[in-house]
């Protein structure tokens, strides 16, 4: 198709699908990289540059599942090509307003916990967990980003919760 005849994004449009899945693409580039937030930002910014460059009517019906699978493409050739520095978590520092210390350090430790348990689970588990669940796609739209099948998706995803209760059980 040539440029005369693609269709293209109206910025209220590129402006809404920012707001929508920025947040859930950064934490999942941030995951696959390692914490390095910057190269999840840099994934990301490219992620929705290549989004403004697309033919509209061409992914519009498949726009969530081609954003994740953009950006996948886009940290695993950020990986192969150059060696990521994550960032400490730790030393980034989020204002909470006046939080029960009790409260906080009860919070930081399930977190921690559940943190662990996800760590513990296979890449592959860990992957359409956090596509599931932080970015809220469907089956099929993370059989898209992965290049799995919907059951495999769906299999992954039970053994993931799976080993998740049965962690619980055991802590």
């Amino acid at each position: 198709m040539s440029d005369a005849a693609r269709e293209d994004w109206p910025p209220e449009t590129v402006h809404q699908l920012v707001d929508r899945y920025e947040r859930p693409l950064l934490a999942y580039a941030s995951r696959m990289l390692s914490g390095d937030w910057q190269g999840a930002q840099d994934a990301v910014q490219e992620t929705f540059l290549r989004l403004c460059r697309e033919d509209r009517p061409k992914i519009e019906h498949r726009v969530a599942a081609w954003l994740f699978s953009v950006c996948r493409s886009r940290v695993i050739d950020m990986k192969r090509t150059t060696h990521t520095t994550p960032i400490d978590a730790s030393t980034v520092s989020v204002a909470d307003p006046a939080p029960d210390a009790s409260e906080v350090a009860s919070d930081a430790e399930q977190k921690d916990q559940l943190a662990a348990m996800v760590d513990s689970l296979s890449p592959r588990q860990q992957e359409v967990l956090r596509l599931r669940m932080q970015a809220g796609l469907s089956y099929r739209e993370i059989a898209d980003v992965t290049g799995m099948t919907v059951s495999n998706v769906g299999f992954h995803l039970h053994e993931a919760v799976r080993n998740l209760r049965d962690s619980l059980a055991m802590s």
